[in-house]
């Protein structure tokens, strides 16, 4: 991170109803990183299933850590589980397929329950 880098942190429970304040958080923030309303449907579908991925290593009284950084060039989300449990491998090959092709840059590393992903508006 840079000095030029801003930082967001939530800390939700780990239920399937508050992934929606993820997605509605990084909506806001792409907004004004100026990505298109396409790159944003995007990101939202990619968010959805770091979500999914994540609840797959959740216990019943988990907490999902999700950290927004984002500067002049790019938005990052990095999305944690605080579990003791790793996502399941259809939950990681699932997140692959679909937030793959919709995203520019993700790293998982599912012994952590981790995930980072990288969205760069296309248009000045």
């Amino acid at each position: 991170m840079n000095d030029s880098t801003d930082e967001v942190l939530l800390r939700l429970p780990a239920r399937t109803h508050y992934g929606r304040i993820v997605r509605v958080g990084a909506a806001a923030l792409a907004i004004r990183q100026g990505l298109s309303f396409t790159e944003i449907d995007d990101l939202r579908l990619a968010i959805d299933e770091a979500v999914i991925l994540m609840l797959s290593a959740a216990s019943a009284d988990a907490e999902i850590r999700a950290v927004f950084r984002f500067d002049a060039n790019q938005l990052e989300l990095e999305l944690a589980c605080d579990g003791d449990t790793v996502p399941a491998e259809q939950s990681i090959t699932r997140f692959e397929e679909v937030a793959g092709e919709l995203i520019d840059e993700y790293t998982v590393d599912p012994g952590r329950a981790w995930v980072r992903m990288k969205k760069t508006p296309t248009t000045p």
